[in-house]
């Protein structure tokens, strides 16, 4: 665990998070958007995104030497969240998962005291567009990271 809280240390996780979360607050207007509408807009960002119905939750695998990241996005009423598992197979000791803001908080304990509400909150397609924009620019920079801290330890 402690090298995914370095990592994301690095990609400034808090203080992009709570911009995003600053930025994207407003809860009267929020948009109750449905997946069939924000399908296109999240494979318009990454093709490799599947929708579980079940959980009305999309995911996306990656996996490298061994270890599987599994990336969630989820939303309702416009409250967009964002949590992951880590593994590595064969393993139990290797788990970790965790939301964005959760983990925001636990690397900057003021986190909570800093928004108004601990996740983006989209208007509109446009503002879920912009959200997941960061977030996958966060993705992938944690990805980039995470390979290379597993390719040297």
């Amino acid at each position: 665990m402690d090298q995914i809280i370095e990592i994301l240390r690095k990609i400034e996780l808090p203080i992009k998070y709570e911009n995003l979360c600053r930025n994207y607050s407003n809860f009267e207007k929020r948009a109750n958007l449905k997946a069939k509408e924000v399908e296109p807009c999240i494979r318009s960002h990454d093709q490799n995104f599947k929708y579980v119905a079940k959980d009305s939750v999309f995911l996306k695998e990656v996996s490298y030497e061994g270890y599987t990241v599994r990336f969630f996005i989820s939303f309702k009423g416009g409250i967009i969240d964002f949590s992951y598992l880590i593994w590595k197979e064969g393993e139990n000791q290797n788990y970790h998962k965790g939301r964005l803001a959760t983990l925001a908080e636990l690397i900057d304990p003021q986190f909570d005291q800093k928004v108004k509400y601990k996740t983006p909150i989209a208007t509109s397609l446009d503002d879920f567009s912009q959200i997941l924009s960061e977030i996958f620019r966060l993705f992938e920079a944690f990805i980039r990271h995470f390979t290379v801290v597993v390719k040297y330890s």
